[in-house]
Order: C-alpha cells, then structure tokens, then sequence
C-alpha cells in the first residue's frame, strides 16, 4: 500500500509540473467536487476547504464526493476536456481496474461511471508501463 501511494504522489507531482508549461490555468490536480442537497447541483470544493475538513476530523463531510487524479479544463473546473486517474496495480495480479463503491451513495457503481456522471466526459486510467486506457 505504502509504495502505491508513493508512486501516486509521485506522478501527480511529474503530471503537474509539466501540465503547468503545456496547459497554463487548463487543469486540476485531485479537484475535489460535491454534491450539494440544497441546489441539487455538483460544486467544486476548493483545496483549502477539504484540508480544513481534513484537518478538524469532519471526514463526513467529504461522503459521496468525488476527486479524479487530473482533470483537464478550460480554465473551469466543470468543463472537462479529459479525466484520468492513476492506477498502480500489483504486477500480473491486478489490471488496474475501476474500483466500484461498495457503500454509500455511488454504492454499486464503478468510479468511472460516477466521474462520467459528474463530468459529462468517459474517464480513463493511467497505468505505468502501458499508459493510458480506457
């Protein structure tokens, strides 16, 4: 587990620093987005207020939302253009599949499909050594 999240933290890092030179303002690291119950409508939710969440113990607060590994915009985080998501899958064990929820309120649907829902475009994966996917 613990090399997995460090090669995540790794390649956001890598992505990030070469988006910053190709796509200036066009793109988003682990934007987090929620749904809000009063307007019915997904919101993004600023870096700054999910470490304030994180940081006083509300991990309530953060049930049901949803925080792809890149998401490139059009300067507006809901304006997708492209959604990935990294995927460090254990050598000839695992493919890097979509995780599908199995509790609470995207229970029973795969991240993908709840990404496309939220972000009206198909995500795909990124997996070291074969890239991009589906």
């Amino acid at each position: 587990m613990f090399l997995g999240e460090e090669m995540h933290r790794v390649a956001l890092a890598c992505a990030e620093s070469r988006l910053k030179v190709l796509r200036p303002g066009g793109f988003s690291v682990e934007p987090r987005y929620t749904y809000n119950q009063q307007t019915r409508k997904w919101e993004f939710m600023s870096a700054e207020k999910e470490a304030m969440l994180l940081d006083e113990g509300c991990f309530g607060e953060l049930r049901g939302t949803i925080k792809p590994d890149i998401v490139i915009h059009l300067g507006n985080p809901f304006l997708a253009q492209a959604v990935y998501d990294f995927k460090f899958p254990c050598v000839k064990i695992d493919e890097g599949r979509w995780c599908e929820y199995t509790r609470g309120p995207h229970q029973g649907r795969t991240q993908s499909d709840v990404y496309k829902g939220v972000l009206s475009i198909t995500p795909s994966r990124i997996l070291p050594r074969i890239g991009v996917m589906p």
